[in-house]
């Protein structure tokens, strides 16, 4: 999976999620798997402890607000982490597609009169 480096730091981050949680491998696979299902148990703990916390996170970063009310209304609760992590994941490779294509550029204004 390409950038899963990027990915991981976001989601750590964004979640307060301690590094140490995560394997000791290479394999990007196995990283983004066991990042999810992390991140998955955290959604569980906030959902459970803390909705309006788990709500704020989603807001700020930016989670679509009408995906996001759509996955409360039709997903079973038994895969209510897993879909709103998939949500999650989705929203922070946009962000980091969108860094890569405008971030590095040197843009062409021209604020001279």
């Amino acid at each position: 999976m390409e950038n899963i480096e990027e990915l991981q730091q976001g989601v750590l981050n964004d979640w307060d999620i301690d590094p140490q949680f995560l394997p000791a491998t290479n394999n990007d696979e196995e990283r983004f798997k066991a990042l999810r299902n992390i991140l998955m148990r955290r959604i569980e703990e906030l959902a459970e402890k803390d909705m309006e916390k788990l709500l704020f996170i989603l807001y700020r970063i930016d989670v679509s607000e009408k995906k996001l009310y759509a996955v409360m209304r039709e997903t079973p609760p038994d895969s209510f982490s897993a879909t709103i992590a998939d949500l999650i994941i989705e929203r922070q490779l946009q962000k980091i597609k969108t860094r890569q294509e405008f971030g590095g550029k040197e843009n062409d204004w021209n604020f001279d009169v």
